[in-house]
């Protein structure tokens, strides 16, 4: 047994490191770690997503203190609605007994009469003080004889001889329209055009009229079924009703466009609300962030907000690997369409090339990638060639982590990045005129990337290989994928194109998150 070392169990002192039992290649500058020791704390982390430990300064115990994903620590939970503490600027929080209907509502303020909710003790609650509605501001149904002339009524003052126990004018229903009434049909009908109170139908009068109206609960609530239309809520009527976050979208309606209301992120069409209100997202990332649903396809963002950078359209990977991932670069089969990318640094730098629509040539320019390289991860997805009838296979996925993306002036790097197969060659990028090897570019027709001599991943190369450059790659006939998969899996027993212990693809996709 090791040494007790501040409430841990360890061998003190130990900065031996482990092997790799994968044999995972390592590209770039070695890391190294250290632990550090005090009094009265001591951390525990690894990578992958295990729990952090730390000793209890009062006794010495061990106390979980969150979890790490890709090697960062959590923290304490934050204080939230519905953890059942009050804390500031709540007024009540009964944890999972909120209830908007209850005595604490789900946005932990205390029931109320006049916040729109019908809880304990209240026969309604439309969300105002008006009393000549169905809903006094007390709480309580309109009704005949509370002194208020509510939907439906002519008169309500039991003090007044010309005003009946129904809230009818004395003289309301002798067929005559007497001064003070609308109508008198003599009928004691109140679905038809004329009340019982010798008042004309109308929409709000808490009655349904007869092929007029579908429904009407004499109210202004837009949320509660029945609209100020006297019909149902629906898509079409210019109305925030039913369950909609703003008028006629949002809820079981399509999609609310930028700068409306909204509850959720799949409420709005670019499936990130922000503050109550639809906005693009940031990054494929953030789009799966906020909307764990969101389909894999184009999709459009704005990287910096209000900054000076256009919006713009990339394609998301929303599945591989739990999602998020943004396209920076695809390579494809044809010369001809990937010959826009083969550019210096400057234009490498700053220009966006070709469409990030599935099976075009794209590159989004590099001075993004850092930028959307928040958690340091990095997906190359090779679609490989069937040498029968030149179609494609399924996709193979390949992932590196801790790799980082930094682009300084004509200098473009890619360190620390760990994967079991040779994603890259070389941590610096090569392009026509910048780089350690122009040469893969210029004389193979290998399009930018991190070359050296000249690579296992080729986004596109010629060479002795083929006659004009295309995408290969080596590790794909012998390394299986992250699913386990093979070229005689994802080709379906198809034999693939194939040079010298390359295999051609006719797409190759580099992805970062």
């Amino acid at each position: 047994m090791g040494v007790v070392c501040a409430g841990l169990v360890l061998g003190c002192g130990d900065d031996s490191v482990g092997s790799d039992s994968e044999g995972a290649t390592t590209t770039g500058a070695a890391t190294t770690s250290s632990t550090s020791t005090s009094s009265s704390t001591s951390d525990a982390t690894t990578s992958g997503g295990d729990t952090l430990m730390m000793t209890d300064p009062g006794s010495g115990g061990i106390t979980q203190t969150g979890t790490t994903s890709g090697g960062e620590t959590t923290g304490a939970p934050e204080p939230f609605c519905g953890d059942g503490n009050v804390d500031r600027g709540e007024e009540c929080d009964e944890g999972e007994a909120n209830d908007n209907n209850g005595t604490c509502t789900v946005a932990c303020t205390a029931a109320a009469c006049g916040d729109g909710f019908i809880q304990p003790g209240e026969e309604c609650d439309d969300g105002n003080d008006d009393n000549l509605d169905s809903c006094l501001a007390i709480c309580v149904n309109n009704t005949c004889g509370d002194g208020y002339v509510g939907p439906g009524e002519a008169c309500d003052d039991p003090d007044d001889p010309l005003c009946t126990d129904t809230c009818a004018l004395a003289s309301c229903g002798d067929g005559l329209v007497q001064p003070g009434e609308e109508c008198d049909d003599g009928n004691d009908v109140d679905t038809d055009e004329c009340l019982t109170t010798c008042l004309s139908a109308s929409c709000g009068d808490g009655f349904v009229q007869e092929n007029v109206e579908l429904c009407d609960d004499g109210n202004a609530d837009e949320s509660d079924g029945c609209t100020s239309l006297c019909a149902p809520s629906a898509c079409d009527d210019g109305i925030k009703g039913g369950d909609e976050s703003d008028v006629d979208c949002g809820g079981s309606c399509g999609p609310c466009e930028l700068g409306k209301a909204c509850t959720e992120g799949k409420e709005c069409g670019s499936y990130v609300c922000d503050a109550g209100v639809c906005v693009l997202g940031a990054s494929c990332l953030a789009i799966k962030t906020a909307t764990p649903a969101a389909p894999t396809g184009l999709h459009t963002i704005d990287l910096d907000g209000d900054g000076p950078e256009p919006e713009m359209e990339v394609y998301c990977d929303m599945k591989t690997d739990g999602g998020g991932w943004t396209l920076v670069q695809r390579t494809v089969w044809e010369p001809a369409e990937t010959m826009p990318l083969f550019t210096g640094i400057a234009a490498w730098t700053d220009m966006t090339v070709g469409s990030a629509a599935p099976a075009k040539a794209y590159r989004m320019a590099g001075k993004h990638w850092p930028t959307l390289n928040v958690q340091k991860r990095h997906l190359l997805a090779h679609y490989l060639r069937k040498s029968g009838d030149g179609s494609s296979c399924g996709p193979l996925y390949y992932v590196g982590t801790g790799g980082t993306l930094a682009v300084n002036g004509n200098n473009v790097s890619l360190n620390g990045l760990a994967s079991n197969v040779n994603m890259i060659n070389n941590t610096a990028l090569s392009t026509t005129d910048s780089g350690p090897s122009q040469v893969c570019v210029n004389t193979h027709k290998g399009a930018p990337w991190f070359y050296s001599g000249c690579c296992s991943t080729c986004p596109t190369f010629a060479g002795a290989y083929w006659p004009e450059p295309h995408p290969m790659v080596n590790y794909t006939v012998s390394v299986k994928d992250i699913f386990g998969n093979s070229p005689a899996v994802v080709c379906s027993g198809d034999a693939v194109i194939i040079s010298s212990g390359y295999q051609g693809a006719n797409s190759m996709e580099y992805f970062v998150r």
